[in-house]
């Protein structure tokens, strides 16, 4: 449990409502643009649930077990991210011939140029950065654990 009478406790607070509001948005934006078109586009909604999974958890459990289980997690979400900003570059570059402004002169472009365009969103559609908010939330739970009593107690 946190302590909310103290400060270290109140900014835990904040940092795992900041995440969850950061949770809830990303959904929203989720669904605002149908993500979930076949098993890769439902990491996210996965990652998500986990999020709220994991606000519960730092909220209801001590103990040092539980606090390394959520950081375990956080982790394996923050590379769930990275995951999805790859997949979106790689769609973009996937995406790159079609573009209007390069059809005729992609082929003749360098790789890392290509790749450049793609990671810059200068072609394709998926918004590179938006699987970052998994990451950012995922982090906000975890340093919601940081330095907490209950870390340094055992079960």
């Amino acid at each position: 449990m946190i302590d909310r009478r103290t400060e270290a406790g109140r900014l835990r607070l904040a940092l795992l409502a900041l995440g969850g509001l950061a949770g809830v948005a990303t959904a929203a934006e989720l669904a605002t643009e149908r993500h979930w078109g076949g098993f890769i586009q439902l990491i996210p909604w996965i990652g998500l649930i986990v999020i709220a999974a994991l606000i519960g958890v730092v909220l209801v459990r001590r103990g040092h077990g539980a606090v390394w289980a959520v950081r375990l997690a956080c982790l394996a979400l923050v590379a769930a991210s990275a995951f999805g900003v790859y997949k979106h570059i790689a769609e973009n570059h996937t995406a790159g011939p079609l573009d209007f402004r390069y059809q005729d002169s992609w082929v003749t472009l360098s790789g890392p140029s290509r790749w450049w365009k793609a990671a810059t969103k200068t072609v394709g559609p998926a918004p590179v950065l938006a699987p970052g908010a998994l990451a950012f939330s995922a982090l906000c739970v975890a340093l919601a654990t940081w330095g907490a009593p209950e870390a340094k107690t055992s079960d």
